[in-house]
């Protein structure tokens, strides 16, 4: 795909290359700094970004503390997989976000269970693909971002090759951007008739796209390129106005 917006890095990612610092992360979980997020949390967020995990907390000790967790976020950590049992732990969990950690690849048992899940996140990992039937099972599933990954294709057939289209029909937002797509199927916007946005930058090998999905990608890299012209233009007003905000008091002194 040759349309790319400015702030989305090149992927680096190899077989061999973790995201920075996850390699040389493994020291045990420090339950002083567990127990003050868990202080922190509402009982239906619980943030667990950043403490270098390199394994989850034991399940049964998060659904005893949050029955009703419903947003967990452990972005970057340096967790390799998703504990099975997330589903029995945090029945209704709505949102999940575990980009930027070492995630190799997803436990199609642990995720596909989490039926009320709406967004996932799971950028900027070394997932090579998403398992077969994902969307199928999580038919609320409003917004997917696997950006940054080792991602080749996408797979919506069950083990029978069979697909109920109705199952993802909520899926707005598809990011793959940064991924090693190859080719995107044509039933894609057919089983997806809710989409309105795709990224697919960053994926050089990418040339195989139907034209309404093609459409969607060009209209995201648009909205995102006018987003950011938009912000610069803003902190650059905001520079000239405390430029002369600066330059007035000087002259009233």
């Amino acid at each position: 795909m040759e349309a790319k917006t400015s702030d989305v890095k090149e992927n680096t990612l190899s077989t061999s290359i973790l995201p920075t610092g996850a390699k040389q992360r493994t020291s045990a979980i420090d339950p002083a700094a567990l127990e003050q997020r868990f202080a922190l949390s509402d009982g239906k967020l619980l943030d667990l970004s950043s403490l270098e995990l390199v394994e989850m907390p034991p399940l049964e000790d998060l659904n005893r503390r949050f029955p009703h967790l419903r947003h967990l976020n452990i972005r970057r950590n340096a967790l390799r997989v998703l504990p099975e049992g997330l589903a029995r732990a945090f029945p209704g969990l709505v949102v999940l976000n575990a980009s930027e950690n070492a995630l190799e690849s997803l436990s199609y048992v642990s995720i596909s269970a989490l039926r009320n899940l709406q967004r996932l996140n799971i950028a900027h990992n070394c997932i090579r693909e998403v398992p077969a039937g994902l969307f199928i099972e999580l038919d609320v599933l409003e917004e997917f971002d696997a950006r940054g990954n080792l991602i080749q294709q996408i797979t919506f057939d069950d083990s029978n090759g069979e697909f109920t289209a109705a199952k993802v029909s909520n899926l707005q937002v598809l990011l793959l951007a940064d991924n090693r797509l190859k080719k995107v199927a044509l039933s894609v916007a057919e089983f997806m008739p809710k989409l309105r946005a795709v990224d697919l930058s960053g994926n050089p090998d990418l040339t195989d796209v139907p034209e309404n999905i093609r459409r969607l990608h060009g209209r995201y890299v648009l909205f995102r390129s006018s987003a950011k012209r938009r912000e610069l233009i803003t902190r650059a007003l905001n520079v000239r106005k405390a430029v002369a905000l600066a330059q007035a008091k000087i002259k009233c002194k």
